[in-house]
């Protein structure tokens, strides 16, 4: 395993501040903004604007992982090509031999979220900014174990989200069970 600084195995840049890029005759694409990354690794949500044509870097790519700039800095890899990056997001973009689901997974782990916070600002709303999200220090192995353990973590992540569908689908049935109830009494 090696310990590497995030900033020497990728590109980090910043997301488009689409403010400046609207306009009313513009093309209509699909950014992502804050809400559209969520905790569990899924992205959705996204928010269709009208833009003046953006720059290349800014859409998305297979295997583009994203990072909240402010807290709580969730992550999510990109599967999906052609979604506008929006700003207050860092894209990271891997070097070769290195696995974006892994890296994605290994940026959520609590040892990168005690670095942020090390690192991060100490306003009311923490949060990050490029430079130091480069500063980062991951433990890496090497790429066959990435994919491995990427492709575990990922499965493991698929079954989290089946069990929350699960979860709420009980909690839905206890309360309409109960609501049924009540409604029998009157």
């Amino acid at each position: 395993m090696d310990k590497v600084k995030l900033g020497d195995i990728a590109e980090v840049v910043s997301g488009l501040s689409y403010r400046r890029y609207r306009e009313e005759d513009g093309q209509s694409y699909d950014v992502i903004v804050q809400r559209s990354i969520r905790k569990d690794g899924i992205l959705c949500d996204f928010e269709s604007m009208r833009l003046k044509e953006p720059k290349p870097h800014y859409f998305t790519r297979k295997g583009d992982i994203l990072m909240k700039t402010p807290y709580p800095y969730d992550v999510v890899c990109v599967g999906q090509e052609g979604l506008v990056v929006s700003d207050r997001i860092a894209i990271i973009r891997l070097n070769e031999g290195y696995d974006p689901s892994f890296i994605a997974h290994l940026l959520t782990n609590a040892h990168i979220k005690k670095q942020l916070h090390e690192l991060g600002s100490t306003e009311k709303i923490p949060h990050t900014s490029l430079r130091e999200i480069k500063e980062l220090e991951l433990v890496v192995p090497d790429y066959p174990t990435q994919v491995k353990c990427g492709e575990l973590l990922d499965t493991i992540n698929k079954k989290i989200a089946e069990d929350k569908k699960v979860v709420s689908y009980d909690r839905d049935l206890k309360e309409g069970i109960l609501n049924r109830i009540w409604e029998d009494f009157k």
